[in-house]
């Protein structure tokens, strides 16, 4: 299973003209709409005399094509992939290439249009500049209007996006707060603390500190915007270390490839899995146990969470529970368009993959 396609921003119904310019199933609409408005304005106007009605029809109609071609150009390629990337001088320049090439083309086509006038017209060098300046400030004004209203249209989505992360931030918080830091963890942690500190003082101050450290970090780092991957792993191992410690038959292991870098991911994005992983491998074939695996190859990172199938033969899909939904989402609002994840199942174990490209 391999989730790869886009989730749409969520805007609230009565919010008609947000959704009618944002909402990916209005698209059709907004075009034609966009057509239509083109179509009128160019099309429009009065008829000179300097053609004959056929030609001067069969001009403007290639003049509505070209300029939706323009228009097509700048909205699903120079804007996509330079100007919503940063790319912004290489935005500049091929806006210019664009009005150039543009100019060569009317310029040719200017050249024929002689034969077809019915009053032949001078054309000097000033008439050249004032039609290349001319040309220029229509293609300027068409290239600021579909920027402006792509850039408006992202505005909107990037707002609707911050506060559906805060939402679902606070709810995998909650999540996690009421499946795992709950009153009868901590009692079972304290507790085998307190025993310990008799037969084993080590073992127990161990076991506090790491439990100290699994507060603070759901406390206080887990509201940040990011943390660092080092932290967010080293919060794993404290939990998968308590896990241990209470249950007899546990095991777990971490593998790690070139996470040392400093890299900034939101926090508690893996802790769903790995929390599905701890709770669905209780009665297993081949004992309990869960394996993690983070690489950071280039800018891409990619984890991997591995458990045994229980005995009771849940499917994957059984098993993800509520926090599974919640994460898929939270990873499309944080990583639109840059992340893969695949949930392997197989005969005796479960597999999370996971690619983010940083």
């Amino acid at each position: 299973m391999s989730l790869e396609t886009s989730v749409p921003v969520i805007i609230p119904g009565n919010e008609r003209f947000l959704r009618f310019i944002v909402d990916t199933k209005y698209s059709i609409y907004r075009r034609t709409l966009f057509v239509l408005i083109l179509f009128i304005t160019m099309l429009g106007g009065n008829k000179t005399h300097e053609f004959t009605d056929q030609t001067f029809y069969v001009l403007k109609a290639a003049g509505f094509f070209f300029t939706l071609l323009l228009i097509s150009l700048n909205l699903y390629v120079l804007i996509p992939v330079y100007l919503f990337k940063g790319r912004y001088l290489h935005y500049v320049f091929w806006v210019f290439v664009v009005i150039v090439c543009s100019f060569i083309l009317y310029t040719i086509l200017k050249a024929q249009l002689p034969e077809l006038r019915i009053k032949p017209v001078k054309q000097d060098d000033d008439g050249y500049m004032a039609d290349f300046l001319s040309l220029s400030m229509i293609l300027c004004i068409l290239c600021a209007a579909t920027s402006g209203l792509k850039l408006f249209q992202r505005w909107i989505k990037d707002n609707y996006r911050i506060v559906q992360l805060e939402n679902i931030r606070m709810h995998t918080e909650m999540d996690f707060l009421k499946n795992q830091i709950n009153p009868h963890f901590l009692f079972n942690m304290l507790n085998n603390s307190q025993v310990l500190i008799q037969t084993d003082p080590d073992r127990a101050s161990e076991i506090l500190i790491k439990l100290s450290d699994l507060l603070r970090y759901q406390l206080y780092d887990s509201g940040r915007q990011q943390v660092l991957l080092s932290a967010d792993i080293r919060f794993l191992i404290h939990f998968l270390s308590l896990e241990k410690i209470r249950r007899d038959y546990f095991e777990f292991q971490v593998q790690q490839e070139g996470t040392e870098q400093a890299v900034l991911l939101p926090p508690l994005l893996f802790i769903p899995f790995v929390e599905n992983a701890v709770k669905h491998n209780i009665q297993s074939v081949e004992g309990a146990f869960v394996q993690l695996s983070f690489k950071l190859i280039g800018r891409s990172l990619i984890f991997e969470c591995r458990n045994p199938k229980p005995l009771s033969g849940h499917t994957l899909a059984e098993k993800g529970g509520l926090g599974l939904p919640n994460v898929k989402r939270r990873l499309e609002l944080l990583y639109p368009g840059k992340y893969q994840l695949q949930l392997k199942e197989e005969p005796a174990l479960y597999t999370v993959h996971l690619k983010l490209s940083l």
